[in-house]
């Protein structure tokens, strides 16, 4: 019988390539915009170009999770987002949808079918990052529920009990 590599070996050299290093650290973040940076507002959610945001973000290797919590008049909505680092690059995308929330929109209220979040992003530190967010609301009716809100943001790492936000909905 031949000698075989030793198996901790082949892991470990297989399992090397996985799992890159990011510079951005972990923790929560707001993110701000200003009116300037509203591409798009057809629900009405960006009055005056602020939107209150606030997400915790985690990464392991690749893969991105936040945390991310919508604050709109007295409505709270928590998504989770996941996604990827784009290969070789501090670049990360990451999406996630709610299913029936009751939230504000063009000045009523709206009973959706769904909400979903996309978030391009591309670290500018190891504390900050800044990209494009896109919520789109979809509802049976009325038609004005069906809306989206497209704006440029920067995010910035906060230490609670210092964030403008608090860090989950109230119950």
């Amino acid at each position: 019988m031949r000698p075989r590599p030793h198996l901790a070996a082949v892991l470990l050299a297989a399992g090397s390539a996985c799992g890159r290093v990011h510079d951005l650290e972990s923790g929560e973040y707001a993110l701000t915009s200003t009116p300037a940076d509203v591409l798009r507002d057809d629900c009405g959610l960006a009055s005056g170009g602020a939107i209150a945001i606030q997400t915790a973000f985690e990464s392991f290797g690749d893969y991105v999770r936040l945390a991310y919590i919508q604050h709109a008049d007295s409505t709270c909505l928590p998504v989770q987002l996941v996604g990827y680092y784009q290969f070789n690059t501090q670049q990360f995308y990451a999406d996630g949808t709610a299913s029936n929330p009751v939230l504000p929109g063009n000045a009523e209220v709206c009973q959706l079918n769904f909400v979903s979040v996309h978030l391009v992003a591309s670290s500018t530190t190891s504390s900050t990052f800044g990209g494009v967010l896109t919520i789109n609301y979809v509802a049976a009716s009325p038609v004005s529920c069906n809306c989206q809100l497209w704006l440029s943001y920067s995010a910035a790492l906060c230490v609670p009990p210092a964030c403008p936000l608090p860090s989950e909905c109230p119950s």
